[in-house]
């Protein structure tokens, strides 16, 4: 069932706290502002009947996937943002399909950043080990494959990470996958040209709780035309329960000015497929884990 009418779009602005290095909004700020959106329309959402199941204010749902596609760049402090986000019930929770969009300087709106974001009941425990889990909206995530994760780095976390319930909060989630993101590619990063980019991700939580720390997993899963897929995965150290799971779909740009993604040459797609191998049983192929080495100038919207 869909929602009894649209709340109408939230408006935002670009702060120089949502840009990195490069100047342009990066990806964590781009998911506080899809989070703003869903946070809204999931308190504003009253199902038919006046169940107030998810709107009642009682943190009874909690942001189980997330599949988050990046559109278009933003580079200026003080751009509006527009966000609309609509909710639609799901026997097993709400589904809330978010649009966030820029203004340019002749005041038409372009379109950034789309998302859709399952919400259920809290995760009363880690997701399963290495195994499928049903996290985004396009079926399942593929299965974990056999092998060495290359790159590996710890974080703590934070007090602030957790939502209610135990589950890691959407916006620390994105902010250590980033983190996971940015290990994996300082390793090779200088091997390619132009500007690396994050299309696409998808994530799914489980419960983490706060204080501890989690050992954030990648490794290059997919080799496209002009693409490459980045799995990542954070793990609890103590119990090896998978409390994050994500893919990335990371483009290549050569200039600012290209709306399309350039493809590898030879010499890069040798490279990637490598890093493909290097998760394989009897094959580590020759990119070693960086265990988080400086970047070298890698932008975090570059990631």
């Amino acid at each position: 069932m869909t929602a009894p009418g649209d709340r109408g779009p939230d408006q935002l602005t670009v702060r120089y706290s949502d840009l990195d290095v490069a100047g342009h909004v990066n990806n964590v700020a781009w998911l506080r502002f899809v989070h703003v959106g869903v946070s809204r329309a999931v308190a504003a959402w009253r199902p038919p009947g006046g169940s107030g199941r998810a709107g009642d204010g009682s943190g009874a749902v909690a942001w189980r996937w997330a599949d988050i596609r990046y559109r278009r760049a933003v580079q200026a402090v003080g751009t509006p943002i527009t966000v609309r986000a609509i909710p639609v019930e799901r026997p097993e929770g709400l589904l809330v399909t978010c649009e966030v969009g820029a203004a340019g300087p002749d005041g038409r709106m372009t379109e950034c950043v789309t998302a859709d974001v399952f919400l259920g009941p809290p995760a009363p425990t880690a997701l399963e080990r290495d195994t499928p889990h049903a996290c985004h909206a396009s079926g399942t995530e593929p299965p974990a494959r056999t092998g060495r994760w290359p790159w590996s780095l710890v974080v703590p976390v934070r007090a602030g990470d957790r939502a209610g319930g135990g589950s890691l909060s959407p916006v620390a989630a994105a902010d250590l996958l980033q983190e996971a993101r940015h290990d994996a590619l300082s390793t090779w990063r200088h091997n390619i040209r132009g500007r690396l980019v994050v299309a696409r991700t998808t994530f799914c939580l489980g419960q983490a709780a706060a204080g501890q720390e989690i050992l954030l997993h990648s490794r290059c899963s997919r080799v496209g035309r002009a693409s490459v897929e980045l799995t990542s995965r954070g793990v609890d150290p103590a119990g090896g329960a998978v409390v994050i799971r994500s893919t990335t779909r990371i483009a290549r740009l050569l200039t600012d000015a290209d709306q399309e993604a350039a493809p590898w040459s030879d010499a890069e797609r040798a490279l990637l497929q490598d890093m493909g191998m290097s998760t394989r049983p009897g094959g580590p192929g020759t990119v070693p884990p960086n265990g988080h080495d400086p970047s070298g100038g890698c932008g975090q919207l570059d990631i």
